[in-house]
């Protein structure tokens, strides 16, 4: 019998094109480690060190294949100077936005870009520390870059984005770009402090999902800046991105081929598209280049049962596991926060069961 690989052998075997023992599990499961450590949903978004400690012990229990990893959907207007509000309060899931830095359309053009240059701005500060001990454990630095969209549809009310994008174009891509300007300094930044081959940015939001723009606005509001930050990143020498299309994306899907097409990418991208996006689509789509995410739907950890998850997950390794360059399990979007510990392990015996390659 073949010697077991450890979760890193694993991970490392997928990322550069091999076969490992059995595909790797990637729970996403950030806010739920903060019960594995015993410490509040909002504790562990406000202190980076204790983020690091719960998401190591949550891996370490479970045995999965995760990188820890800092960030959340409503980045961008604590670091463009809003307020934010951490999760304490009942049925809160993650940080929220109490004031957005751009009220009113005027506000755009005063809106002042982090500079990374002494205090980081807002999350980042946080951020910085679980890096620091990603860094010191030997584990990719992942840090957050994107999506451009998204962020800039929180650094302003959403409603109000969605509706300037139709009434003021030139004020949104004025926005786009500042805050394209703010994730280029993030990236530079912690490039230089971990170097660029250590890190592994993600990038990925909910507002450009079809749901709330058609293909042709994602054409002309998200891709440029995405391209823009990619293209950065490629400059500096980053070897893989985990892209999360959040939501209903399939009509973005050629938006995404292109960008590797016209940038000539070599490195990997890490693709995790939510439920709505069959697993064969991506594997059609990315699978010659990429490796591809399994998508189970996050709240069926809620309402499903241990057995009904197994063959829910033996269903999406059936549909995934022989992509050309590489097949993870994982749910499409973070894994549920209040979900028993024994969905969890629902995808790792399903991994153990249905996953081997030998």
């Amino acid at each position: 019998m073949a010697q077991r690989m450890t979760s890193p052998e694993r991970m490392m075997a997928v990322m550069s094109g091999q076969k490992p023992d059995r595909i790797p599990v990637v729970p996403f499961a950030l806010g739920y480690s903060s019960k594995v450590l015993g410490i509040s949903l909002g504790d562990w978004y406000a202190d980076g060190n204790k983020c690091f400690e719960a998401q190591l012990a949550s891996m370490r229990l479970h045995g999965y294949e995760e990188t820890p990893m800092y960030g959340y959907a409503s980045c961008g207007a604590w670091e463009f100077g809003g307020k934010i509000g951490f999760p304490y309060g009942k049925g809160q899931g993650a940080p929220y936005v109490i004031e957005h830095p751009v009220k009113n359309i005027d506000d755009i053009e005063n809106l002042s870009v982090p500079d990374f240059k002494d205090e980081l701005p807002g999350a980042y500060k946080e951020a910085d520390k679980l890096a620091s001990r990603c860094a010191e454990f030997g584990m990719p630095v992942s840090i957050q870059v994107g999506s451009v969209f998204t962020t800039a549809s929180v650094v302003a009310d959403t409603s109000d984005f969605l509706t300037w994008i139709m009434m003021e174009p030139k004020s949104v891509h004025v926005l786009l770009s500042k805050v394209a300007d703010m994730f280029i300094n993030a990236i530079d930044y912690f490039a230089d402090k971990y170097g660029a081959e250590n890190l592994l940015p993600f990038d990925g939001g909910p507002s450009e999902s079809n749901t709330m723009i058609s293909p042709d606005m994602f054409g002309e509001f998200a891709f440029p800046y995405m391209k823009r930050i990619h293209s950065h990143m490629k400059e500096l020498g980053v070897h893989a991105v985990l892209m999360h299309p959040c939501a209903n994306q399939n009509g973005n899907i050629p938006y995404y081929v292109k960008m590797r097409e016209e940038l000539g990418w070599t490195g990997k991208y890490v693709w995790l598209f939510g439920p709505e996006t069959p697993v064969s689509s991506q594997v059609k789509a990315f699978g010659d280049h990429d490796v591809v995410c399994g998508n189970i739907d996050p709240s069926l950890f809620i309402t499903k049962s241990y057995e009904e998850l197994v063959e829910i997950c033996r269903q999406n390794i059936l549909e995934g596991k022989d992509s050309p360059s590489g097949f993870i399990l994982a749910p499409g979007c973070e894994f549920p926060v209040g979900a028993p510990p024994i969905k969890l392990m629902a995808m790792m015996d399903a991994a153990e069961k249905y996953g081997r390659y030998e």
